[in-house]
């Protein structure tokens, strides 16, 4: 029988405690922050004794050895006070940065063919390592033709309790890099704009995006009346150039997007940022060839973290500490419980179905109200592969066919859509000029009868023309027309195929018209929990310090949509203000009541990281309407791991595991086939209310199991879900309005 267990190893030994120095930081003048001087003084000890380690405990300094007093810096004083034993069970957290610095101090004497550090060592929680563990478990250099690096990002957090037993968790990821910097990748050809950078010579931070590659050299004068060169020159920095050949000089400057404003660069002072998507790009061959070092599974994972622990060793300073090299053999010996969530049974139009491609014959939940006259634009030198396209998606939806017969997989009037010539647009456009796209897309303005729009549109790797995708969307939005895109490529697959190869695509397109018409394919036939509503909150950043709040979705018991909405107020800061809750649940409460006839008893909500909103707010508004109410977090991004363990074999986890610590759980939401990697789990905790985390569990899954744009469950429960699709597609919903028709799919 299998176990579940997380990434995590056990120390061997016992810490006993040690001798600390201890330090004062006295500010100087005034200060907002004292926890921000407090880490600058910790940084600058550290940096001027040789990166030694420095650790704080509430507004003290201590170090492993007695370090020289500072107090020429700017903002504060840094004083020895005292030597003294600190106690483990009072100091944990200090004990377990001991441990995290003297496994960086033992890794950077780690070597590879004998003399190549193989380790790149920053003291700190991030170790990269310069070679992986390939599957045949031997330690290669892996760089490209094209100069590309691909190597092993592994992060550490050692756990003390208080007896001084140690818990390493540890997690490995993939790390893209060049050596190369901007000018150097111009040189060889290779794309730069779009791509994210880092500056080497300046301390402006943020993301910094290449926007485009000017005709101006470096060494020509600007639009601010001197040439790059001459402004380094000018300001003290003249030795970043000095050595510039004529080549060098004659650099095009590069203009680079930060979060507020666009600057011009120097190209060589430009670090590229190498992600997967660049590399597939820019170097297929070399992305083909790690595909299977990057696409972890379990056991792979496991391999790999073992021969970083075994680099480890004993670590004599720390009373010969050192791990086992192999993970818990259950989850239950870290505190934990676990097991599998149960699979939901979910409804469609005739009752319950065995699994979502059922749902096709039986039909959909609900369907809206009325016929839903569509229009259609597409490419006029695609004129007959687009007609094809739209019959097959008639034919698909509203006849029962495919490849114009009658399919006994196919229910007759799937989707209550209807196109009459006489009142609906059926009209091509020109391709390749944005001007004209917008154009195309305003003629919906005069087709008053219109209720959803069908468009043909380039393909996304078509680089030669731009793309009409973006207008379309952005201009019918405002029009408040939902709309579906599809791609020329598929369009000539509609027209060509004569297999089944076709029929994915019709399941996935129509049911991203039934979501975006205001349908529902399908519900959950019983709901965990005494919840009569779900509603999904997020925060959109659309520029710093600039924030949209979504209340995504308002659902019922049963998984179904009720509504979506997005005010249209900006914020600053990602704590959604009093003001915006009272507008957001407003408009819960009133949809709900519209659907239901009354106000629901007992809400749960669901947010996407810490629910920083203040508590007491919510207490009072739902307390005077005589609702309870449970807050849910639920984040999509956490180092932890959890495997599958049956007799020291590690294998990916069924979907649906979970490991649960008091509030705190992590759950598996998708299966993830063994040469595809691993899945990614859900942290989940309860901020407040009285809901048992097993239900919470349960209700978080059957959400992530009814998405209604494809047969393919969400990792993310609906209610996230889909909050975040409307944060990242902020410019393609309509503001301030109740809805049910999901534009943003």
């Amino acid at each position: 029988m299998s176990n579940l267990t997380v990434e995590a190893f056990k120390g061997i030994g016992s810490l006993k405690p040690m001798l600390f120095y201890e330090y004062k930081v006295t500010g100087k003048g005034k200060y907002d922050n004292v926890y921000k001087i407090i880490k600058s003084a910790r940084y600058k000890m550290h940096s001027k004794n040789r990166f030694k380690p420095v650790f704080i405990k509430d507004d003290k300094l201590y170090t492993l050895e007695k370090l020289p007093d500072i107090e020429d810096l700017d903002f504060a004083n840094i004083n020895f006070e005292k030597s003294e034993v600190l106690s483990i069970e009072d100091n944990m957290s200090i004990y377990g940065e001991v441990v995290e610095y003297y496994i960086n101090l033992k890794l950077k004497k780690v070597k590879v063919l004998g003399k190549y550090p193989k380790y790149r060592i920053n003291y700190s929680k991030e170790i990269l390592s310069n070679t992986l563990l390939t599957r045949e478990l031997k330690d290669e250099f892996k760089k490209s033709n094209k100069g590309f690096n691909l190597k092993r990002k592994f992060r550490i957090s050692p756990v003390v309790n208080k007896m001084g037993k140690v818990i390493l968790y540890l997690s490995c990821s993939a790390d893209f890099s060049t050596n190369k910097n901007i000018y150097e990748m111009l040189k060889e050809g290779l794309e730069v704009e779009g791509l994210a950078v880092k500056s080497e010579w300046s301390n402006i931070s943020g993301n910094l995006v290449i926007e485009s590659v000017l005709e101006t050299k470096i060494s020509e004068p600007t639009s601010l009346g001197q040439s790059l060169i001459d402004y380094y020159k000018n300001n003290n920095q003249g030795y970043r150039v000095k050595d510039f050949t004529d080549e060098d000089l004659n650099a095009n400057i590069v203009n680079v997007r930060g979060n507020k404003k666009t600057y011009m660069y120097i190209p060589h002072a430009l670090k590229p940022i190498i992600t997967r998507e660049y590399l597939a790009k820019n170097d297929p061959e070399f992305s083909k060839e790690i595909e299977q070092l990057i696409k972890m599974n379990m056991n792979y994972r496991y391999e790999t973290l073992k021969s970083f622990v075994n680099d480890i060793g004993v670590i004599e300073e720390l009373n010969n500490l050192s791990f086992k090299n192999e993970y818990y053999e259950d989850v239950k010996l870290l505190g934990y419980s676990s097991g599998k969530i149960d699979e939901p049974a979910l409804m469609g139009a005739k009752g319950i179905i065995k699994n979502k491609m059922q749902i096709f014959s039986n039909g959909f939940y609900k369907l809206p109200e009325g016929k839903v006259r569509f229009g259609v634009l597409y490419p006029k030198e695609f004129d007959g592969v687009s007609r094809k396209a739209i019959r097959a998606i008639y034919d698909f939806s509203k006849e029962g066919k495919y490849h114009g017969e009658s399919n006994k997989y196919i229910a007759e009037h799937l989707i209550n859509v209807e196109f009459n010539p006489k009142e609906c647009i059926f009209e091509g456009y020109e391709l390749g000029d944005i001007t004209e796209y917008k154009k195309a897309a305003l003629k919906l303005n005069n087709y008053n009868n219109v209720d959803f729009v069908i468009a043909i549109v380039p393909n996304m790797s078509d680089e030669e023309r731009e793309n009409s995708y973006n207008p379309f969307k952005k201009i019918w939005a405002e029009l408040n027309l939902p709309s579906q895109m599809i791609s020329v490529k598929t369009a000539e697959l509609f027209a060509n195929s004569r297999d089944n190869k076709a029929l994915y695509y019709l399941h996935n397109i129509a049911l991203g018209i039934l979501g975006k018409i205001g349908g529902i394919p399908w519900v959950v036939k019983d709901m965990k929990g005494e919840v009569d509503c779900f509603v999904g909150l997020d925060v959109g950043t659309r520029e710093k310090g600039i924030h949209y709040p979504a209340c995504s979705v308002v659902f019922d018991k049963y998984g179904k949509l009720i509504n979506y909405y997005k005010p249209n107020m900006p914020q600053n800061g990602e704590k959604i203000n009093t003001e915006i809750l009272q507008e957001i649940f407003d408009k819960v409460l009133i949809s709900y009541e519209e659907e239901n006839g009354a106000y629901p008893k007992n809400i749960v909500i669901h947010r996407d990281g810490f629910s920083r909103e203040d508590l007491d707010w919510y207490e009072n508004y739902f307390e005077k309407k005589n609702i309870e109410f449970n807050i849910i977090e639920v984040k999509k991004s956490t180092p932890l791991k959890i495997a599958s363990i049956n007799e020291g074999n590690i294998t990916n986890p069924e979907k649906g595991s979970y490991i649960l610590r008091g509030n705190k759980a992590y759950m598996v939401t998708t299966d993830i086939k063994e040469n595809l990697g691993s899945p990614k789990p859900l942290k989940i905790e309860k901020s407040y209310g009285d809901i048992d985390m097993l239900t919470a569990l349960s209700q978080i899954y059957a959400l992530t199991q009814i998405h209604v744009g494809a047969t393919k469950s969400l990792r993310l429960p609906i209610t996230t879900g889909y909050a975040d699709k409307i944060c990242k597609a902020i410019e393609f919903i309509p503001q301030g309005k109740v809805d049910n028709r999901l534009f943003f799919l």
